[in-house]
Protein backbone atom coordinates (compact mmCIF):
# COMPACT_ATOMS: atom_id res chain seq x y z
CA UNK A 1 0.00 0.00 0.00
CA UNK A 2 1.33 3.43 -0.91
CA UNK A 3 2.38 5.84 1.85
CA UNK A 4 -0.06 8.41 3.24
CA UNK A 5 0.20 12.11 2.38
CA UNK A 6 -1.13 14.26 5.23
CA UNK A 7 -1.35 18.02 5.70
CA UNK A 8 -0.28 18.61 9.30
CA UNK A 9 -1.19 21.35 11.75
CA UNK A 10 2.00 22.44 13.50
CA UNK A 11 3.13 25.48 15.48
CA UNK A 12 6.45 27.17 14.72
CA UNK A 13 8.63 29.57 16.68
CA UNK A 14 11.72 31.22 15.25
CA UNK A 15 14.41 32.11 17.80
CA UNK A 16 17.01 34.65 16.68
CA UNK A 17 19.44 37.14 18.17
CA UNK A 18 22.98 37.18 19.51
CA UNK A 19 22.94 33.65 20.95
CA UNK A 20 19.82 31.58 20.14
CA UNK A 21 21.62 28.25 20.54
CA UNK A 22 23.09 29.09 23.93
CA UNK A 23 19.82 30.44 25.26
CA UNK A 24 17.68 27.50 24.12
CA UNK A 25 20.40 25.07 25.27
CA UNK A 26 19.77 26.23 28.84
CA UNK A 27 16.07 25.34 28.59
CA UNK A 28 15.87 22.23 26.41
CA UNK A 29 16.46 18.68 27.65
CA UNK A 30 18.24 17.71 24.40
CA UNK A 31 21.66 18.93 23.29
CA UNK A 32 20.79 21.92 21.11
CA UNK A 33 24.47 22.43 20.28
CA UNK A 34 24.19 19.23 18.20
CA UNK A 35 21.72 20.90 15.81
CA UNK A 36 23.22 21.43 12.36
CA UNK A 37 22.04 22.20 8.86
CA UNK A 38 21.51 18.45 8.35
CA UNK A 39 20.36 17.29 11.80
CA UNK A 40 17.69 18.44 14.22
CA UNK A 41 16.84 17.23 17.73
CA UNK A 42 13.68 16.29 19.59
CA UNK A 43 13.38 17.82 23.05
CA UNK A 44 11.21 18.69 26.00
CA UNK A 45 10.97 22.04 27.77
CA UNK A 46 10.39 21.79 31.52
CA UNK A 47 9.36 23.85 34.50
CA UNK A 48 11.81 24.01 37.42
CA UNK A 49 9.76 21.17 38.96
CA UNK A 50 10.42 18.91 35.96
CA UNK A 51 6.92 19.10 34.45
CA UNK A 52 6.52 19.63 30.73
CA UNK A 53 5.87 23.01 29.14
CA UNK A 54 6.01 21.59 25.60
CA UNK A 55 7.80 19.12 23.40
CA UNK A 56 9.41 20.28 20.17
CA UNK A 57 11.72 19.48 17.32
CA UNK A 58 14.53 22.00 16.92
CA UNK A 59 16.15 22.82 13.58
CA UNK A 60 18.37 25.50 12.14
CA UNK A 61 16.12 28.12 10.60
CA UNK A 62 16.51 27.94 6.80
CA UNK A 63 18.58 30.76 5.34
CA UNK A 64 15.87 31.47 2.78
CA UNK A 65 12.83 30.67 4.88
CA UNK A 66 10.07 33.05 5.96
CA UNK A 67 11.01 35.52 8.62
CA UNK A 68 14.70 35.13 7.91
CA UNK A 69 16.70 38.23 8.44
CA UNK A 70 20.04 36.59 7.78
CA UNK A 71 22.69 35.49 10.21
CA UNK A 72 25.39 37.96 9.44
CA UNK A 73 26.18 41.26 11.06
CA UNK A 74 25.96 42.57 14.59
CA UNK A 75 27.22 39.39 16.17
CA UNK A 76 24.01 37.50 15.34
CA UNK A 77 23.98 33.80 16.15
CA UNK A 78 22.45 30.91 14.25
CA UNK A 79 18.64 31.25 14.30
CA UNK A 80 16.58 28.22 15.31
CA UNK A 81 13.16 26.95 14.29
CA UNK A 82 11.11 25.20 16.99
CA UNK A 83 8.35 22.89 15.73
CA UNK A 84 5.67 22.01 18.28
CA UNK A 85 1.98 21.25 18.63
CA UNK A 86 -0.22 24.28 17.83
CA UNK A 87 -1.68 24.25 21.35
CA UNK A 88 1.83 24.42 22.83
CA UNK A 89 2.99 27.48 20.87
CA UNK A 90 1.64 30.04 23.33
CA UNK A 91 2.99 28.42 26.52
CA UNK A 92 6.34 27.70 24.89
CA UNK A 93 6.57 31.26 23.58
CA UNK A 94 5.81 32.57 27.08
CA UNK A 95 8.35 30.17 28.61
CA UNK A 96 11.09 31.43 26.30
CA UNK A 97 10.10 35.03 27.01
CA UNK A 98 10.32 34.40 30.75
CA UNK A 99 13.71 32.69 30.83
CA UNK A 100 15.60 34.09 27.81
CA UNK A 101 17.01 37.63 28.11
CA UNK A 102 15.90 39.59 25.00
CA UNK A 103 19.43 40.98 24.75
CA UNK A 104 20.56 37.51 23.65
CA UNK A 105 17.57 36.01 21.82
CA UNK A 106 13.90 36.54 20.98
CA UNK A 107 11.20 34.13 19.86
CA UNK A 108 8.70 34.96 17.12
CA UNK A 109 5.60 32.97 16.18
CA UNK A 110 5.97 32.18 12.46
CA UNK A 111 3.30 29.47 12.25
CA UNK A 112 1.26 31.21 9.56
CA UNK A 113 4.28 31.59 7.26
CA UNK A 114 4.87 27.86 6.91
CA UNK A 115 3.07 24.80 5.58
CA UNK A 116 3.89 21.31 6.85
CA UNK A 117 2.96 18.31 4.71
CA UNK A 118 4.19 14.80 5.36
CA UNK A 119 4.39 11.38 3.74
CA UNK A 120 4.20 8.35 6.05
CA UNK A 121 4.50 4.57 5.83
CA UNK A 122 6.47 2.04 3.79
CA UNK A 123 7.85 3.67 0.67
CA UNK A 124 7.77 7.21 2.11
CA UNK A 125 11.48 7.79 1.50
CA UNK A 126 11.17 6.95 -2.20
CA UNK A 127 8.33 9.46 -2.56
CA UNK A 128 10.17 12.08 -0.50
CA UNK A 129 13.40 11.60 -2.47
CA UNK A 130 11.66 12.26 -5.79
CA UNK A 131 9.87 15.37 -4.52
CA UNK A 132 12.90 16.76 -2.68
CA UNK A 133 14.93 16.57 -5.87
CA UNK A 134 12.44 18.86 -7.57
CA UNK A 135 12.62 21.29 -4.64
CA UNK A 136 16.36 21.78 -4.84
CA UNK A 137 17.78 19.06 -2.59
CA UNK A 138 21.44 18.40 -3.42
CA UNK A 139 21.35 14.86 -2.02
CA UNK A 140 19.03 12.51 -0.15
CA UNK A 141 20.28 10.19 2.62
CA UNK A 142 19.91 6.44 2.20
CA UNK A 143 19.42 5.40 5.85
CA UNK A 144 18.76 8.60 7.79
CA UNK A 145 18.33 8.92 11.54
CA UNK A 146 15.21 10.52 12.92
CA UNK A 147 15.26 14.34 12.70
CA UNK A 148 17.69 14.11 9.76
CA UNK A 149 17.25 17.28 7.71
CA UNK A 150 17.41 17.68 3.93
CA UNK A 151 17.74 21.39 3.00
CA UNK A 152 15.55 22.60 0.12
CA UNK A 153 15.52 25.84 -1.88
CA UNK A 154 13.01 27.47 0.47
CA UNK A 155 12.45 25.11 3.37
CA UNK A 156 13.52 21.62 4.34
CA UNK A 157 12.41 18.01 4.77
CA UNK A 158 12.94 16.07 8.00
CA UNK A 159 12.81 12.36 8.79
CA UNK A 160 10.13 11.31 11.25
CA UNK A 161 9.03 8.02 12.78
CA UNK A 162 5.69 9.35 14.06
CA UNK A 163 3.93 6.57 12.13
CA UNK A 164 6.24 3.87 13.48
CA UNK A 165 7.64 3.40 9.99
CA UNK A 166 9.28 5.43 7.25
CA UNK A 167 8.21 9.08 7.13
CA UNK A 168 9.17 12.61 6.11
CA UNK A 169 7.77 16.04 6.97
CA UNK A 170 8.21 18.84 4.42
CA UNK A 171 8.38 22.44 5.69
CA UNK A 172 7.74 24.92 2.86
CA UNK A 173 6.45 28.46 2.41
CA UNK A 174 2.72 28.60 3.13
CA UNK A 175 1.90 29.46 -0.46
CA UNK A 176 3.52 26.24 -1.66
CA UNK A 177 1.23 23.87 0.26
CA UNK A 178 -1.05 22.78 -2.60
CA UNK A 179 1.82 22.30 -5.05
CA UNK A 180 3.66 20.18 -2.48
CA UNK A 181 0.61 17.98 -1.85
CA UNK A 182 0.19 17.48 -5.60
CA UNK A 183 3.88 16.60 -5.97
CA UNK A 184 3.77 14.02 -3.16
CA UNK A 185 0.64 12.41 -4.59
CA UNK A 186 2.13 12.44 -8.07
CA UNK A 187 5.26 10.69 -6.79
CA UNK A 188 3.26 7.76 -5.42
CA UNK A 189 1.65 8.91 -2.18
CA UNK A 190 -2.04 8.44 -1.44
CA UNK A 191 -4.38 10.96 0.22
CA UNK A 192 -4.58 10.73 3.99
CA UNK A 193 -5.91 12.81 6.85
CA UNK A 194 -4.88 13.59 10.44
CA UNK A 195 -7.15 10.82 11.73
CA UNK A 196 -5.29 8.22 9.67
CA UNK A 197 -1.94 9.51 10.94
CA UNK A 198 -3.30 9.47 14.49
CA UNK A 199 -4.12 5.77 14.16
CA UNK A 200 -0.57 5.07 12.99
CA UNK A 201 0.86 7.14 15.85
CA UNK A 202 -1.09 5.26 18.50
CA UNK A 203 -0.12 1.90 16.99
CA UNK A 204 3.52 3.03 17.05
CA UNK A 205 3.32 4.02 20.72
CA UNK A 206 4.33 7.63 20.06
CA UNK A 207 3.14 10.15 22.68
CA UNK A 208 1.88 13.53 21.50
CA UNK A 209 1.16 16.85 23.11
CA UNK A 210 -2.37 17.25 24.44
CA UNK A 211 -2.84 13.52 24.96
CA UNK A 212 0.09 11.67 26.53
CA UNK A 213 2.15 14.83 27.00
CA UNK A 214 0.67 17.63 29.13
CA UNK A 215 1.78 20.14 31.72
CA UNK A 216 1.25 17.46 34.41
CA UNK A 217 3.70 15.00 32.86
CA UNK A 218 7.36 14.40 33.71
CA UNK A 219 9.05 13.26 30.46
CA UNK A 220 10.44 10.12 32.11
CA UNK A 221 6.86 8.95 32.69
CA UNK A 222 6.27 9.07 28.93
CA UNK A 223 9.37 7.07 28.03
CA UNK A 224 11.23 10.04 26.54
CA UNK A 225 14.62 9.45 28.18
CA UNK A 226 16.47 8.07 25.16
CA UNK A 227 14.65 10.16 22.59
CA UNK A 228 14.54 13.62 24.17
CA UNK A 229 16.96 13.87 27.10
CA UNK A 230 20.73 14.28 26.93
CA UNK A 231 22.56 13.02 30.01
CA UNK A 232 25.84 14.51 28.82
CA UNK A 233 24.96 18.18 28.30
CA UNK A 234 25.19 21.00 30.81
CA UNK A 235 22.44 22.43 32.97
CA UNK A 236 18.88 23.11 31.83
CA UNK A 237 15.71 24.12 33.62
CA UNK A 238 14.19 21.10 35.38
CA UNK A 239 17.38 19.03 35.17
CA UNK A 240 17.69 18.56 38.92
CA UNK A 241 14.36 16.73 39.05
CA UNK A 242 15.28 14.48 36.11
CA UNK A 243 18.67 13.57 37.59
CA UNK A 244 17.18 12.87 41.00
CA UNK A 245 14.61 10.48 39.50
CA UNK A 246 17.22 8.70 37.37
CA UNK A 247 19.72 8.17 40.17
CA UNK A 248 17.80 8.10 43.44
CA UNK A 249 14.11 7.72 42.77
CA UNK A 250 11.39 6.67 40.37
CA UNK A 251 8.26 7.92 38.67
CA UNK A 252 4.88 6.74 39.93
CA UNK A 253 3.39 5.88 36.56
CA UNK A 254 4.48 4.79 33.10
CA UNK A 255 3.04 5.19 29.62
CA UNK A 256 1.85 1.79 28.34
CA UNK A 257 0.28 0.23 25.28
CA UNK A 258 -3.34 -0.83 25.74
CA UNK A 259 -5.44 -3.40 23.89
CA UNK A 260 -9.22 -3.23 24.31
CA UNK A 261 -11.70 -6.01 23.66
CA UNK A 262 -14.49 -3.58 22.77
CA UNK A 263 -14.88 -0.17 21.12
CA UNK A 264 -12.26 2.53 21.61
CA UNK A 265 -12.92 4.36 24.90
CA UNK A 266 -12.73 8.11 25.29
CA UNK A 267 -9.53 9.67 26.61
CA UNK A 268 -9.76 9.96 30.37
CA UNK A 269 -11.40 6.58 30.87
CA UNK A 270 -10.12 4.95 34.04
CA UNK A 271 -8.34 1.62 34.37
CA UNK A 272 -8.76 -0.71 37.34
CA UNK A 273 -7.10 -3.86 38.57
CA UNK A 274 -9.52 -6.81 38.55
CA UNK A 275 -11.35 -6.68 41.87
CA UNK A 276 -9.64 -3.42 42.82
CA UNK A 277 -11.45 -0.55 44.47
CA UNK A 278 -9.73 2.47 42.91
CA UNK A 279 -8.38 3.59 39.52
CA UNK A 280 -4.81 2.55 38.73
CA UNK A 281 -4.49 4.04 35.28
CA UNK A 282 -5.97 6.37 32.67
CA UNK A 283 -6.50 6.08 28.92
CA UNK A 284 -4.91 8.94 26.96
CA UNK A 285 -5.51 7.84 23.34
CA UNK A 286 -7.53 5.07 21.70
CA UNK A 287 -8.33 4.12 18.10
CA UNK A 288 -10.32 1.29 16.55
CA UNK A 289 -8.62 -1.60 14.77
CA UNK A 290 -9.65 -4.98 13.36
CA UNK A 291 -9.43 -6.70 16.76
CA UNK A 292 -11.37 -4.03 18.66
CA UNK A 293 -9.25 -1.07 19.69
CA UNK A 294 -5.75 -0.13 20.79
CA UNK A 295 -4.53 2.80 22.79
CA UNK A 296 -2.04 4.41 25.10
CA UNK A 297 -2.39 5.30 28.73
CA UNK A 298 -0.65 5.83 32.04
CA UNK A 299 -0.55 2.95 34.51
CA UNK A 300 0.78 2.88 38.06
CA UNK A 301 4.36 1.64 38.31
CA UNK A 302 3.39 -1.25 40.60
CA UNK A 303 1.53 -2.91 37.71
CA UNK A 304 4.25 -4.62 35.68
CA UNK A 305 3.48 -5.40 32.04
CA UNK A 306 2.22 -7.61 30.60
CA UNK A 307 -0.87 -7.34 32.76
CA UNK A 308 -4.63 -7.39 32.56
CA UNK A 309 -6.69 -4.45 33.78
CA UNK A 310 -10.35 -3.54 33.53
CA UNK A 311 -11.95 -0.59 31.78
CA UNK A 312 -14.07 1.92 33.74
CA UNK A 313 -14.76 -0.44 36.68
CA UNK A 314 -13.15 -3.35 38.56
CA UNK A 315 -15.47 -5.72 36.68
CA UNK A 316 -15.33 -3.86 33.35
CA UNK A 317 -14.15 -5.11 29.99
CA UNK A 318 -10.61 -6.55 30.04
CA UNK A 319 -7.69 -4.40 28.89
CA UNK A 320 -4.30 -5.89 28.06
CA UNK A 321 -1.37 -3.73 29.19
CA UNK A 322 2.08 -4.04 27.58
CA UNK A 323 5.29 -2.01 27.57
CA UNK A 324 6.00 0.57 24.87
CA UNK A 325 9.14 -1.24 23.66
Amino acid sequence: MNPLVVQRSRGLLRVSGRDPVGMVQGLATADVEAVSEEQGVYTAFLTPKGRMVADARIFRAPARGPGDGGEGGGGAGTPLLLDTDPTAVEPLHAHLGKFVPPLFARAEDVTERWAVVGVYGPGASAVAREVAGGLGADAFPEEPAEERVVPLRAGFAVRTLVSGDDGWDFFVLAGGREALVDALLGAGGRPGDPEALEALRVAAGRPRWGRELTEDVIPLEAGLLDRAISQAKGCYTGQEVIVRILHRGHVNRHLRRLEFSGPAPEPGAELFEPGGDRPRGTVTSAVANDAGAIGLGYVRREIEPPAEMRLAAPDGDPVRVTALD
